[in-house]
């Protein structure tokens, strides 16, 4: 888990956002305030602090199959060792794989 998403979301500090995950500790745990002893215990601590900037976000726990274009595209994150954003223009890997999704 990494704080990028929460960080792109803090541009738009005035707007309400939702974070989606499949991981129910995850979402407790950011939902939560409580010290955590985890190892992820940095990780959490840098998200919660980059939500503070957010006007409202709302943590909500779902089904890997409810995010499964997320899923695929995190996997090309990882094997590729690059982190890019699509605002306007999507590559073709994109649309094929939100296309898959949605079907």
């Amino acid at each position: 888990m990494g704080c990028e998403g929460i960080t792109l979301a803090a541009r738009w500090p005035d707007i309400p956002m939702t974070l989606e995950t499949d991981c129910a500790w995850i979402a407790d745990s950011l939902k939560n305030q409580r010290h955590d002893l985890s190892i992820n215990w940095s990780t959490l601590r840098e998200a919660r602090m980059k939500m503070e900037e957010l006007c409202r976000l709302d943590i909500v726990k779902i089904s890997r199959s409810q995010i499964n274009a997320a899923h695929r595209l995190a996997h090309f994150a990882i094997r590729s060792s690059c982190s890019e954003v699509f605002f306007n223009c999507f590559p073709e890997f994109v649309v094929s794989i939100v296309c898959k999704d949605t079907i």
